[in-house]
């Protein structure tokens, strides 16, 4: 089985929810004997240095990336909300990037088994793949796009953003929905966007594929004992929807927190491009510690984490590298959406200020039982999200896709 993976952005170093689902399943199926081949935007955004040492990290046998610019323009955006496009998707489409496509397919030394699209954002290509091959194109989504926007625009206050926000969400849903049967099997990330799916029209076949964890990459370690209860929080910040949680976290929450406790709690706050408006909240019970080195290590540090998410869609990758590791996640129900977790079992819930300010109150008073709830949520990863496990029963998906082509033959 070959297989040609395309991703809207070169999936490394393993910081972020993409690059470490892109990679696993790489890996995953590379464990089991699949060949894996790689073709990339190297985007102005998330640009990465690739050289011999980022090359051999990779499980792909093959690895071609293109330079793509995707910086936001006005001129570009307003362009495309006169003429009732999508400029997220415009930003996109790359004809370097088609061009690139159609060789690396026509040039390989043995034909591709599947073209799988990693994102929405991949679906432009369409007509380049099938000009040159008769592979099977799986889109695989890790969310919702639109939904991430329908429900940023349902949270803010400013009346023209809101509209704004409208426009793009439903920009994003009427393309999906015109373009998603074009493909031949769609890999949604958890039940809940698959019915969301269903829902959209989509009629073909429908494969449920979760997000795989490496669990040697996550040692279940005790935190380093200190005279504070630590609560960390670690989230791309150029992402709206964890600066929308954050915002909100450190306005309604924290206040009360701080003189409820009298300082007994610090929060911990790691993320790729901080902006200046968090960093200026640097204090005594707020540690700043931006973009950092190892994502696991600065996890290992703290026994509680917070996922304040209101909006957002697919499912939260670092939810999940933190139960892996055993820490206590205290998640909105956004937050947790795709992860069926069980509240005060594997996970501690909270949408409110009230209820958030309840766990704080059990965590201080040793109402949970921290230790128990820290093993809990491991096995839950161990037995619903383990990659050996995902990546099996794709692979044997997809051998019966080509077992079944074969006798159609």
């Amino acid at each position: 089985m070959k297989i040609l993976q395309l991703c809207k952005k070169f999936p490394f170093p393993l910081k972020d929810g993409e690059s470490i689902a892109v990679n696993a399943i790489a890996q995953g199926l590379t464990d089991q004997g699949v060949k894996m081949d790689l073709l990339a935007m190297n985007t102005t955004r998330h640009f990465t240095t690739v050289d011999s040492e980022v090359i051999r990290s990779l499980p792909h046998e093959t690895i071609k990336w293109v330079p793509v610019n995707t910086d936001l323009k006005v001129i570009g955006a307003i362009k495309s909300l006169l003429e009732g496009s999508s400029y997220h998707l415009k930003r996109f489409q790359d004809e370097e990037f088609g061009q690139a496509v159609k060789n690396m397919i026509k040039q390989a030394a043995e034909p591709y088994d599947f073209i799988l699209l990693e994102s929405l954002y991949l679906l432009p290509y369409l007509q380049d793949i099938r000009e040159v091959t008769d592979a099977k194109i799986i889109l695989r989504s890790h969310n919702l796009e639109w939904e991430i926007w329908s429900r940023l625009a349902e949270n803010h206050r400013n009346p023209l953003w809101k509209w704004y926000l409208r426009k793009l969400s439903r920009k994003l849903r009427d393309y999906e929905v015109s373009t998603i049967n074009e493909v031949d099997y769609l890999l949604p990330i958890s039940p809940v966007d698959r019915d969301q799916y269903e829902e959209m029209g989509y009629k073909r076949v429908l494969y449920t594929l979760p997000l795989g964890i490496d669990l040697d990459r996550y040692p279940v370690t005790s935190s380093s004992s200190t005279s504070y209860f630590d609560i960390g929080f670690i989230g791309s910040l150029d992402w709206r929807p964890n600066l929308e949680g954050l915002h909100w976290f450190i306005k309604e929450v924290w206040p009360d927190v701080r003189e409820r406790f009298s300082g007994k709690f610090r929060l911990h706050i790691a993320g790729r491009n901080t902006p200046s408006g968090i960093k200026e909240l640097k204090s005594e019970d707020i540690l700043i510690h931006g973009e950092v080195e190892d994502a696991v290590k600065y996890m290992q540090q703290y026994d509680f984490f917070i996922v304040p998410l209101f909006s957002g869609s697919g499912m939260r990758v670092k939810i999940l590298e933190a139960m892996a590791m055993g820490k206590i996640v205290i998640s909105s129900d956004v937050g947790i959406e795709g992860i069926p977790a069980s509240e005060d079992k594997e996970y501690i819930r909270a949408n409110t200020r009230a209820e958030y300010l309840t766990a704080f109150d059990k965590i201080f008073s040793g109402g949970y039982p921290n230790r128990i709830l820290g093993r809990n949520a491991r096995s839950f990863v161990e037995d619903n999200y383990e990659i050996g496990l995902i990546s099996s029963r794709l692979f044997h998906f997809l051998q019966s896709i080509m077992d079944e082509s074969f006798y159609e033959v």
